[in-house]
Formats: structure tokens, sequence, C-alpha cells
């Protein structure tokens, strides 16, 4: 199959999907495009990230104005109008809008990767604009493949005429995780970029709150100012690190405290999971479904007192490493491409024609649609 595997969230958890995604379905023979944003924050080890069988294609997505909008879908209009994609696959929100307006006449599967509207209420009407986008959004598009029940509930309730569940995953999770030696000084870290959706100013009060018994970190950085919280509570921040270095890190903890007002299936539970680091989350539903309700908490009290009595428990500790171990086993890199390659061909496959009249031909168009 010819797959178009398109990004904006060329710095985040997302991109650690689509470049795992990427790189094994080009290696079972695929042909793999890669369309990802140039932005300041665009990670400047992707090509490191994926084998030379990846067409690597870069769009300047650095503006955010309506002209530069209409710029980069025309840009992918004529990107896909060349490559004549069996299925184009757009990961985020951002790459969904403007892709479900471009992609015309070829296989969509949107993956949201959390949305922005599961957030809490705030701003006004600004959240209810973004459901409105999203709406649009999965009714163009062929299916909505989730990354969880958490985030299929939510594009089921949006009206998408098809929703499939396909987890994240990650390569350390390819195979079944071995404990971990004990790690010889405590430390609780939190992990990705900075923003409202990780809940800066509660974090910093939680690590706070447990840096008398262990060393705490951030690891990552912000786009702006969201990281003055962080750095009023004496939180030292990493700064931006490069892939494999920020996973070092990570392993090197005790706990990661993950307290996200949102996600759809958090790339960083995984990769703690995968180095048997204990995880602490916010509750909710998609942490929950990760990690079960014994390690997310709906108060900051409450996930610094699970934090403190962790570190003081080695038996608890222990316990609880057992069951995330347990609940992650099958969020594998290779079995979440095995999904959607099969999700791929019955799009690409098994077409269900649908007719649109076109009012630039001469007769109805024909677009195809999974069965």
């Amino acid at each position: 199959m010819r797959i178009l595997q398109v990004t904006e969230a060329s710095w985040a958890g997302t991109l650690g999907v689509v470049t795992a995604l990427s790189d094994r379905l080009a290696a079972a023979g695929h042909e793999v495009a890669l369309v990802y944003a140039v932005r300041p924050e665009t990670a400047p080890d992707l090509p490191e990230r994926v084998s030379e069988a990846v067409e690597l294609v870069p769009l300047d997505w650095r503006r955010r104005s309506p002209r530069s909008h209409a710029a980069l879908a025309l840009a992918l209009r004529r990107l896909v109008s060349a490559r004549r994609p069996d299925v184009v696959h757009l990961h985020s929100s951002f790459a969904g809008a403007i892709g479900s307006l471009a992609a015309t006449g070829v296989p969509k599967v949107y993956t949201p990767h959390g949305y922005v509207f599961a957030r809490r209420p705030q701003g006004g009407g600004v959240l209810t604009a973004y459901r409105g986008i999203e709406r649009l959004v999965a009714r163009r598009c062929d299916v909505v493949a989730a990354v969880s029940e958490a985030e299929a509930t939510l594009a089921r309730g949006l009206g998408a005429p098809r929703v499939e569940v396909v987890p994240n995953g990650i390569p350390g999770l390819d195979a079944p995780v071995q404990p971990a030696p004990a790690r010889p000084e405590p430390r609780v870290v939190a992990l990705g970029r900075i923003g409202p959706a990780r809940r800066p100013e509660a974090s910093a009060r939680i690590l706070a709150a447990v840096a008398g018994n262990a060393e705490v970190r951030w690891i990552g950085a912000a786009g702006g100012d969201e990281d003055a919280p962080l750095r009023a509570a004496g939180i030292p921040v990493s700064g931006w690190l490069d892939h494999r270095a920020a996973l070092d890190e990570l392993g090197r903890a005790t706990v990661l405290l993950h307290y996200s007002e949102r996600d759809g299936a958090s790339l960083a539970v995984l990769e703690a999971v995968a180095r048997d680091v204990l995880v602490i989350a916010s509750d909710i539903p998609a942490n929950r479904e990760l990690l079960g309700p014994r390690q997310v908490f709906a108060d900051e009290a409450g996930a610094a007192a699970a934090i403190q009595a962790a570190l003081r428990d080695p038996g608890l500790r222990a316990e609880l490493l057992a069951s995330q171990r347990a609940r992650c086993s099958g969020r594998g890199a290779d079995r979440m491409t095995r999904l959607y390659a099969d999700l791929y061909q019955r799009c690409a496959l098994s077409p269900r024609p649908l007719r649109r009249w076109s009012h630039v031909g001469d007769g109805p168009t024909i677009e195809r649609r999974c069965s």
C-alpha cells in the first residue's frame, strides 16, 4: 500500500507513535511517507527515528493565520493529488482539521491523540468551538481510530460514522517488561512538553510536596512561559532533550508523576511502564484505563500521598509495578502496526462507493469508504 502519515505534532508524544508506526509499515514493504510540521520545537532527531525507507516530507507549519492555513491545505492537497495514496492517516487535531478538508478522494483515518475539548471547562466558548471543529473532522473522515476506549467514547459522542480502537503502542512494550533493579536514590519526575494539558501548576505543587523525600525534576521544556510555576516552586526543568536522552533520564526515576488534564493514551505513561518506573497519575478516563484505580488520583494531596507511600514501602511499590506491567501488556508497537495495517487494507481494498456530485468535473466523483 501507499500510505501517507500526516502530523503537526512533530515534537510531542504523538511523534513517537507516528515514527514507530511508519518505520514498521515500511519494513513490512509498504510505501510510507511521513508529512510533518516544521516548527521551532520540531524534534531535531526526527530523521534518526525512522529508517531511510520512510520518506520524510516537511511542511512549513510555523505560522498560525487563516492565510497560512489555506496555504498549508493547498500544499497538502497537491501532495495527495500527486501521490494518490491508498490511505491518509491524520494524527492530532490540527492535522485532522486541515487534512480532512485537503485530502479529498482518498480514504482518511483520523487519530486525535487526545481531544482538546476534553479538558476542564475554561475560556468561555473556546472548548465548544473545538468540539464543533472535531465533529466536522470526525464526519469527514472514514474512520476515527481512537487510541483508547476513553477516546473512542468521545468520538462516538461527536457522531463519527465509524470508530475503531487501536491502542497506542511503543517498541519498549513489544516484549514483556522485566522488573528493574532498585534505583539507588529515590527520584520523582514528570515528562513531556510543559503546557496546559500537563497542568504545570498542580504538578509543581505535588512535586514540591515530595521533594523532601526524593530528587524531583521535570524532563522537558515549555514553548513559552508555561514552566513558570515549576521554576517558582524550585523544581528543576531539564530543557529540550533529544528522544533518547529524555528516555534515559526517565529510566533513572523511581516514580513518574503524570498529572494530566486530558489524554488519549499517554506515551509518557507507556514509556515509564516499559522502564519499570511506577506511574502516579491524574484520575481521568485515559489514565484510569491504563493504570487502574489504585494509581490515579482526583486531588493533588492524594497523588502526593501515594508517591510518598510508594517511596517508603518497597512492597507496595513492587505490587503496583506488577499491576501496571500486566495492564499494559499488549501495548507494543508491533501489535499497533498490525492493527493499523489491517485497518488500512480494509479502507483501501474494501470500498463502499459514495456518490458526490462534483462542481468541477463533468460527473459524479466516487469516494471509497471502509466497509
